[in-house]
């Protein structure tokens, strides 16, 4: 088959793919919009069914859309390679999808206004299963497509994703095993958003000062203009935590500017990367993937946005000069990301004598269950550490304090010539072990879920026991990469 032909069935397949995808984004979305109006029809259709159940089900499919978009987008780079097994897929999945979509739209399992799109996407997938049974079509497919030579890894790429909202959300119990369904709608930001700043972080050199900063502008981004919580005065009761400033909610600020480029960027970075050691600091992405994990990151934010401040939060809108204001920050945050890359900060003073990985992970868990212990309110406290009024400032001081003072430990120990991998895995797990710690204290409100955190912590030990095992068996414990002296800055600051 000529090239000219192919190139045609490619972009034929390719074309309705994607529009199915963009109707299947709409859907989704009009549904997170509308979903009063939804679930009202979904009572109103079925009188007898459970409204919980119905209330699942109808935020599931959103859900379950976003993370099939992730597949599509997988499916179309390899249609666009010539690949002939994509193909296959794409003829199974057209089937199975108009099967599906026509009994939704038949049993009229959503409004009129939503049938719509339906119908519109029955024609696509009929049109999308034509196609891909043409004879020139799949011929098109079955020319060997030339290997791709640029390093990647997969495996490392999903690990992060899955990780990142592990480390961040699950481990601190936030949410309790009742809610655990709720977990797939943090996978696409938190899991994207972390990728996205490593893949970004690898391409221009950065190191960790680098991952910490863009952890920063993450951190406003979700916190500041997805979920409004540095400024509503309602959302998770932040306003009372300590006094306000200018409208900002300063415990909560103070709490999640550290926790989110440590936690939610770092330490999932660093583990994975150490995990997958002997790829290095090399991408896990090429052009198509990186553009993908920016795509799904902002679908993410967009999915959370839709979901949680209209249900937790419901009228408060971010004030414009607000928001101008964290954007502006966010992005002087980012270019100071990329204005330390390659730089090295003067090295710190060695100590005479370098704590054992061991001591080290005990510390990086000290430092993150005081630091959440100090800030974050907890066994019925309102404010910080359990004082009132005012005084609520001294333990945002002190954790302040015990962040910086970890940061410069930290560093200090980095500089040591036997500092090694083994002691930057141990101060992440560590870190993490000890913020599982606390949730278990402070967010776990029955015994299952203090059993699943505990659970939880103790795999944390004994997989990074088993890394440390495999790491030293293999040698690369004595490369630290951004371990050097001088590089890191603060792998744990709470």
């Amino acid at each position: 088959m000529n090239p000219t032909t192919r190139t045609a069935a490619t972009r034929a397949v390719v074309t309705l793919v994607l529009a199915n995808l963009a109707l299947s984004l709409l859907f989704a979305v009009l549904t997170l919009a509308g979903h009063d109006a939804v679930l009202a029809y979904q009572r109103q259709h079925h009188p007898d069914a459970d409204p919980d159940a119905l209330a699942r089900t109808l935020w599931s499919r959103p859900v379950t859309v976003f993370l099939v978009a992730l597949l599509y987008l997988r499916i179309v780079r390899q249609l666009r390679a010539g690949t002939a097994k994509a193909l296959r897929r794409v003829r199974i999945v057209a089937v199975l999808g108009l099967g599906g979509l026509g009994w939704l739209l038949v049993s009229a399992e959503y409004p009129a206004w939503l049938r719509v799109v339906e119908a519109v996407q029955v024609l696509l997938l009929a049109a999308l299963a034509v196609t891909t049974n043409l004879r020139t079509v799949r011929s098109a497919f079955d020319a060997p497509a030339p290997a791709d030579p640029r390093p990647r890894n997969r495996r490392g790429a999903w690990t992060l994703v899955l990780l990142a909202p592990v480390v961040a959300e699950l481990s601190l119990g936030l949410l309790p095993l009742r809610l655990a369904w709720a977990f797939l709608f943090f996978v696409p930001l938190y899991g994207a958003g972390a990728l996205l700043i490593r893949e970004v972080v690898r391409r221009f050199g950065g190191g960790l000062p680098s991952l910490l900063l863009l952890g920063v502008t993450y951190g406003l981004v979700e916190e500041g203009l997805v979920l409004q919580g540095l400024t509503s005065p309602h959302l998770y009761d932040a306003a009372g935590w300590a006094p306000r400033l200018f409208g900002l909610n300063t415990a909560y600020a103070e709490l999640n500017l550290v926790y989110h480029p440590v936690f939610s960027v770092t330490i999932p970075i660093i583990v994975v990367e150490l995990l997958f050691a002997g790829h290095g600091e090399r991408p896990y992405l090429r052009r198509g993937g990186l553009i993908t994990t920016g795509a799904v990151a902002v679908l993410g934010a967009l999915l959370l946005r839709v979901s949680i401040p209209p249900s937790e939060d419901p009228g408060y809108i971010l004030p414009p000069v607000a928001a101008a204001l964290i954007v502006t920050v966010a992005l002087l945050v980012t270019a100071a990301a990329f204005a330390v890359r390659g730089k090295h900060l003067p090295p710190a003073a060695p100590p005479r004598a370098l704590p054992s990985p061991e001591l080290t992970g005990l510390a990086a868990g000290a430092a993150a269950l005081g630091f959440l212990a100090l800030i974050f309110p907890f066994a019925g406290a309102d404010q910080p550490f359990f004082t009132h009024g005012a005084w609520s400032l001294l333990p945002m001081a002190a954790a302040a304090l015990l962040a910086a003072a970890t940061t410069v430990t930290l560093r200090r120990w980095s500089a040591h010539p036997s500092w090694t991998r083994l002691h930057l895995l141990a101060a992440a797990i560590g870190a993490t072990v000890g913020h599982t710690i606390f949730g278990t204290i402070a967010n776990a409100d029955s015994w299952p879920d203090r059993l699943f955190l505990i659970t939880l912590a103790v795999l944390m030990v004994l997989s990074g026991r088993r890394l440390a095992r495999r790491l030293r068996a293999d040698g690369l414990h004595l490369e630290p990469g951004d371990a050097r002296p001088g590089v890191i800055t603060a792998p744990v600051a709470g």
